[in-house]
């Protein structure tokens, strides 16, 4: 589930607990028909959550089995023949499928450069056996292919089917919201008188947004206490020498 879809399923479980735990003084709004639709919705979606859950869960599985089955189809498979080929074969062009693929091509196209291998490998089928590999290694290249394909198309139903529960997950999502608007309707003038349990029900409608924080909190500024007065130093006058008298009158015009 997307984390805004989980979002809203939260505030619809936090209105259904609302209600259930205010019941007595709501009185018939938590016997209404929108009432009802509510806990039919969040069962609904209930649901749907772990169909969504499941699908993705498969798919990922299948991603993972996909990269151990190329694996296996490169390196116990392709790996083999190449390198018999390369030693055992003369270098003619009928043996030019034998070499292993370079790069990293996908799935697709390493399908068909595996059975491009196997057909070319068919001639020579002898030497490979004289070799080591097994009699029927080319059936075994072929089957390799075909799990590693096989693997793909089931993370590709998977991924479809997941696709799916999320579409009607927010279709059911969005019209548990509408039935959310409905019921406020019926909830703010019954707590009217009510100003806690108001705010309460206010609050809890919402749905919560991702990343939302709370406003900034500025710090309160804090006069620094003043330095203490420090008394002025007189300057050190410096003692008279004993060859020059301290004080000399100016002379007289």
């Amino acid at each position: 589930m997307q984390t805004t879809q989980g979002s809203i399923l939260e505030s619809l479980l936090s209105v259904q607990a609302f209600l259930n735990d205010n019941a007595e003084t709501l009185g018939n709004i938590v016997k209404t028909g929108a009432r009802q639709k509510l806990d039919e919705a969040i069962a609904q979606l209930s649901a749907h959550a772990s169909d969504q859950t499941g699908h993705n869960l498969a798919a990922q599985g299948a991603t993972r089995n996909t990269r151990v089955l190329r694996l296996t189809l490169l390196r116990e498979h392709m790996a083999p023949i190449a390198r018999i080929a390369r030693a055992d074969l003369p270098p003619t062009p009928q043996i030019e499928p034998l070499k292993m693929p370079k790069g990293k091509p996908t799935i697709a196209q390493l399908a068909k450069l595996a059975d491009g291998m196997a057909q070319a490998a068919v001639p020579f089928t002898d030497a490979f056996v004289a070799a080591g590999l097994p009699p029927d290694f080319v059936t075994r290249l072929n089957s390799a292919t075909e799990s590693m394909l096989g693997s793909v198309i089931d993370r590709t139903k998977s991924l479809g089917s997941r696709s799916g529960a999320t579409t009607g997950l927010k279709v059911r999502l969005s019209a548990a919201r509408k039935i959310v608007h409905v019921l406020d309707a019926f909830v703010k003038p019954v707590l009217k008188d009510d100003p806690a349990l108001l705010a309460n029900w206010n609050l809890i409608k919402r749905v919560r947004r991702n990343g939302s924080r709370s406003p900034a909190v500025t710090p309160p500024v804090v006069a620094a206490a003043p330095a203490p007065a420090v008394a002025p130093v007189a300057p050190e006058v410096p003692a008279a020498s004993a060859a020059q008298p301290a004080h000399v009158d100016a002379p007289t015009a």
